[in-house]
C-alpha cells in the first residue's frame, strides 16, 4: 500500500487500528541444504496440494488454470521467486493469456522490479483491442511505480473512459498528477472520487494535501476541512503539522501539532511529532491545555492517518490504496 503524505515518512502517522505480529526469524541453513529444501518444495514434498497440482499439470500440460495455481501456493508457501519463476512458465507457454500476464506482472512488483512489471502489463494492454479497467488501471499504477508519469496519466486516463462510476480511478488519476506536481488537477481529480464516494478517506486526505499544496499563504483552511472529515480534529491537525514540518514551516507544523494535543493526549504518535519538531526548531515541548471538547465515544477506532482507506475495495480491484 502507498503513503498519502510525503511528511509521513519523516514524522509518525497516526494509527490504533493495526495489530502487528512479531515474525520469528528463521534460521539460515548451509547452502547445499537450502537447495535440498528448495528441491523439496519444488517437488512438492510436504505439500499435498502442490505435489497434486504437479501431477494433473503433466496430466494435462495445456492446462493454464492449474500452472497458474501452483504459482499461486508456492506464494503461499513463502516461496515468491518460484511463484514468480511459474507465472513466467504460464506466460511461455500461454502467450494468449492476459490472466498469467496480469499475475506475472504483480509477481514481478511484490519482488521490487516495478520497470519489468510496467513493460509487461503496458505491453499487454497495447496486445488487447478493448483491455479491460483492472488491466488499464494496473498499468497505470506500475508505470506510477517505474516513475513513468506521463505514460502513467495516458492509462489511468484511458481507464477512466472505460468506466466514470469508480472512485478508485479518479483517485489514482490524481494521485499520479500530484506525483508530477499538477496539484490543481489532481484536486479536481480527488473531487470527482468523492463526487462519486463521499466516504473515501483516501481521497480526502489526497485532496486535503493537494489543497495545501495550492496554498500559497500556508493558510490550510480547506486542507484541514478535508482531513476532518476523512478522520478526527486530533488526526487532522497532526496530519496538516506532519505537511507543514515537510515544507520547512516549523511554527505552523509547532502550532498545528499542538492543536492535536489539545484534542487528544492519547495519541503517543502526535506527541512524538512534536519532538521531532522541538528538535528541528530548538524549542522545548510545552503541553497544551485540555481542548473543551471531549472525545466521548469511548473504545472508538480511529482511522489510520496518512494513507489507510476506511472502505474495503472489492476482491480484485485495482486501487492503489494510496
Amino acid at each position: 500500500m502507498r503513503l498519502l503524505l510525503a511528511a509521513a515518512a519523516v514524522l509518525s502517522a497516526v494509527g490504533c487500528s493495526q495489530q502487528r505480529v512479531a515474525k520469528v526469524k528463521k534460521p539460515k541453513l548451509p547452502p547445499v541444504m537450502q537447495q535440498q529444501v528448495l528441491n523439496a518444495v519444488n517437488a512438492g514434498d510436504g505439500n499435498v496440494r502442490v505435489r497434486r497440482l504437479r501431477e494433473r499439470i503433466a496430466a494435462e500440460p495445456r492446462n493454464v488454470a492449474a500452472r497458474l495455481e501452483l504459482a499461486a501456493e508456492y506464494g503461499l508457501m513463502g516461496y515468491p521467486d518460484l511463484e514468480m519463476e511459474h507465472y513466467r512458465i504460464a506466460v511461455e507457454r500461454f502467450p494468449e493469456s492476459t490472466v498469467a500476464a496480469e499475475r506475472l506482472a504483480k509477481s514481478l512488483r511484490k519482488l521490487g522490479s516495478p520497470g519489468e512489471a510496467a513493460d509487461l502489463m503496458a505491453g499487454l494492454v497495447e496486445q488487447q483491442s478493448k483491455p479491460n479497467v483492472e488491466m488499464l488501471s494496473w498499468a497505470g499504477i506500475l508505470l506510477d511505480e517505474a516513475e513513468r508519469l506521463r505514460e502513467g496519466e495516458g492509462m489511468h486516463r484511458r481507464a477512466i473512459l472505460v468506466t466514470a462510476k469508480q472512485d478508485y480511478l479518479f483517485n489514482n488519476l490524481g494521485y499520479n498528477l500530484m506525483l508530477q506536481k499538477r496539484f490543481s488537477e489532481a484536486a479536481d481529480a480527488f473531487r470527482q472520487a468523492i463526487a462519486i464516494n463521499s466516504a473515501s478517506a483516501t481521497a480526502r486526505n489526497n485532496l486535503g494535501q493537494a489543497l495545501l499544496e495550492l496554498s500559497a499563504a500556508q493558510e490550510p483552511t480547506g486542507a484541514m476541512a478535508q482531513f476532518h472529515r476523512a478522520s478526527d480534529l486530533a488526526i487532522a491537525h497532526n496530519n496538516v503539522g506532519a505537511l507543514l514540518y515537510a515544507r520547512g514551516d516549523l511554527p505552523g507544523a509547532r502550532k498545528e501539532l499542538e492543536i492535536a494535543l489539545e484534542y487528544r493526549r492519547d495519541v503517543p504518535q502526535i506527541l512524538e511529532n512534536l519532538r521531532l519538531v522541538s528538535v528541528a526548531d530548538g524549542k522545548p515541548i510545552g503541553m497544551p491545555s485540555a481542548h473543551a471538547t471531549v472525545w466521548q465515544k469511548v473504545g472508538q477506532r480511529f482511522k489510520v492517518a496518512f494513507g489507510a482507506p476506511d472502505v474495503k475495495q472489492n476482491k480484485g480491484s485495482a486501487e492503489a490504496t494510496r
